[in-house]
């Protein structure tokens, strides 16, 4: 009993050391304006939800998939367009994942306008090494804490007749084996210290993204470590309970912490805190796209970025001109708080994914960012933010050479000269069209996150 009230006074007290990082400048959270605090509040609550479910249901030996992020635990700035799953594995046993998918005609050819039920537009599997932001140090980019390891995605999943497929996860791959693979452990490279050396994982992460948000359909998805199949877990133990209470009281400060820091230092989103005359997140402007510096997050599955930020009076807009040589497999928009996460992209107008904006008659896609709705296609809301970032992700089916890259370009404009920086042909949308086209978000965020 005494240990566990002894952790139970610490977690109290890692309330507290969050939700002063929330307040304190020291911890340069954004500024506490009524909607900034409201939202760190939720967003505080939300990691709580996220690191209570993880560390008491999340178990090597005995895995299952868990929402890492939902609409209620954002954070790393998510896409959007992805449903984020994880299971915990341990480096040095292997596991089988069975799934199944609707039609992936598209998987195969990359082309849009399959009609019916669909798989998503994209799915990951990568083993990592850690999630980031558990220390609470900046360090921990350096020191290549989280990186991912090996990853298969939807382009070269072996499927049977019916879509089905299993994979099998482990140290290394057995003899003759032949079927979908993904290493558990590997030498990796930190490019910032130039170290090699064996990297084991920690966990599963699975992406399913969506373009066609009216059509495509889920993946079922099972995991399972071969060796514990069928056995039972062991009770729980007050040592168990008080072990997680303290690591959740200490990660929890640490996390919120990390992510201001890093929009702070490494994004620079307040001010050219460095010196050098060039922020990593140019203001009302945009980057060009490029892999982030080391295997973390999707980098191992060569996913582009670009990105910037936004800083708008009401009458403004941030008009975002991409064009792409080679369409991309999947290409996704998204805006993001300053608290690195996502703004409601359920019940607004967040986010454009492929399917959602299609490439303009002049070859390009434009992008309206905008408190206001203008009126025309393209706009993505900032959901009454007038600062705030913006994001995009591209994945290709094969690998890209820097010149067909996708070109990016950024003009701020009064709203109502709007139609200037357009194609003529650019289609007006009616309040009422918004309004369809809100309600097909909100149907299926509902169904991608089945809140039951």
């Amino acid at each position: 009993m005494a240990r566990l009230d002894k952790s139970w006074s610490g977690f109290m007290a890692g309330l507290e050391q969050a939700k002063e990082s929330l307040v304190n400048p020291k911890y340069f959270p954004p500024e506490s304006t009524d909607r900034n605090l409201a939202e760190g509040y939720r967003y505080m609550l939300g990691h709580i939800s996220r690191m209570i479910e993880l560390e008491m249901r999340q178990d090597p030996e005995f895995p299952e998939f868990h929402r890492a992020v939902d609409m209620l635990r954002k954070w790393t700035a998510e896409n959007p367009d992805t449903m984020y799953i994880s299971a915990a594995l341990d480096a040095d046993a292997y596991y089988r994942v069975t799934g199944q998918a609707a039609n992936t005609l598209e998987w195969k050819t990359s082309e849009r306008g399959v009609v019916g039920p669909k798989a998503p537009r994209l799915v990951t599997f990568q083993t990592t090494t850690d999630y980031p932001g558990r220390t609470g140090d900046l360090k921990e980019m350096a020191l290549c804490n989280s990186q991912t390891l090996d990853f298969a995605n939807s382009f070269s999943l072996q499927l049977d007749k019916d879509n089905r497929f299993e994979i099998l996860i482990g140290p290394e791959r057995p003899k003759d084996y032949q079927g979908n693979f993904i290493l558990s452990q590997k030498e990796m490279l930190c490019p910032a210290t130039g170290k090699t050396e064996l990297r084991k994982a920690t966990g599963l992460t699975v992406r399913k993204i969506f373009s066609d948000w009216e059509n495509e359909k889920t993946l079922e998805l099972d995991i399972v470590r071969l060796d514990k199949e069928g056995h039972s877990r062991p009770p729980i133990t007050s040592e168990f309970v008080s072990q997680k209470l303290d690591k959740i009281a200490k990660e929890l400060p640490n996390q919120i912490r990390f992510w201001n820091y890093l929009q702070e230092y490494a994004m620079e989103l307040r001010a050219d805190v460095n010196g050098d005359g060039v922020r990593p997140m140019p203001v009302n402007d945009i980057n060009q796209p490029a892999l982030p510096f080391t295997a973390g997050g999707a980098a191992g599955a060569k996913q582009y970025y670009a990105a910037g930020k936004f800083e708008l009076k009401e009458d403004e807009a941030l008009v975002i001109k991409v064009t792409a040589p080679v369409e991309p497999h999947y290409v996704g928009f998204q805006l993001g708080t300053l608290w690195f996460e996502g703004p409601d992209q359920q019940n607004y107008v967040s986010s454009l994914s492929g399917h959602q904006l299609p490439v303009s008659s002049d070859g390009s896609r434009y992008y309206i960012v905008a408190a206001k709705d203008p009126g025309y296609q393209g706009w993505v809301s900032t959901t009454g933010l007038l600062e705030g970032t913006h994001s995009m992700r591209f994945v290709f089916r094969n690998d890209t050479e820097k010149k067909q890259l996708p070109e990016t370009s950024a003009f701020l404009v009064n709203l109502e000269d709007i139609e200037t920086f357009l194609p003529s042909d650019t289609p007006k949308i009616t309040t009422k069209q918004r309004a369809e086209e809100i309600a097909v978000r909100q149907k299926h965020i509902k169904y991608r996150w089945r809140g039951y």
